[in-house]
């Protein structure tokens, strides 16, 4: 289904994080899922690469700081938001990709995408709207894995 708003158009989609195996990774990772296909896959598919395959979630941060900006920026729209980092550095010094979240009446939109914590290299895919109510289930998992991940 899709929204418009302000002459733009969001595509109504379902978000949830959870642990599961993903290929590339002998163990189980956390996982973005928009409408039950990874968010790897999403920008995969979008962007007709392999480039997003192997990152993560930033769940379990090698610094703490970052980790602390993420736990913090996921209660807040109209900010950039790491949503995916290279499992390797488990950093932000290395590949990260970004969302613009913003809030709109009923949804919460991931309105752009790009690479780095300030978004300098735009990644071109379709942006995607939340109801609000799993959108704040999908933030509240979110943050009890950074909770159980630092324990």
């Amino acid at each position: 289904m899709l929204i418009v708003g302000k002459a733009h158009k969001y595509i109504h989609s379902k978000i949830e994080i959870r642990q599961d195996q993903m290929k590339g990774f002998q163990h189980p990772q956390y996982v973005i899922t928009i409408n039950d296909i990874t968010l790897n896959d999403y920008l995969n598919q979008n962007t007709q690469s392999r480039s997003f395959d192997l990152l993560v979630p930033p769940i379990g941060l090698f610094d703490n700081r970052d980790q602390q900006k993420v736990l913090a920026l996921l209660s807040f729209t109209n900010v950039a938001l790491p949503i995916l980092v290279c499992s390797d550095d488990m950093d932000f010094s290395c590949t990260v990709v970004t969302t613009y979240v913003e809030e709109a009446k009923d949804y919460i939109i991931w309105k752009t995408f790009g690479y780095g914590v300030d978004m300098s290299k735009p990644i071109h895919v379709p942006p995607l709207a939340f109801e609000k109510s799993q959108y704040r289930e999908f933030v509240e998992a979110f943050k009890g894995f950074i909770h159980r991940d630092s324990l």
